[in-house]
């Protein structure tokens, strides 16, 4: 019975992965995704971090 559990836990992660996968293709696709750029360099960059990881500037919108 406790193989029987993990065995369908196991498939519902895989499902739940590859619906993800398939949901960011779709966006990507589409063009719903887009690339947060640095104000000063134009470079891709992360919103996590108030500077810029490659010029170093202030990002004015960072979380």
């Amino acid at each position: 019975m406790a193989v029987l559990v993990r065995d369908l836990l196991e498939v519902l992660i895989v499902l739940a992965v590859g619906a993800m996968l398939v949901t960011v293709v779709r966006r990507l696709a589409a063009g719903e995704l887009r690339v947060y750029r640095c104000s000063a360099c134009a470079r891709p960059t992360s919103r996590g971090y108030p500077r810029c990881r490659h010029c170093g500037s202030e990002q004015p919108d960072a979380l």
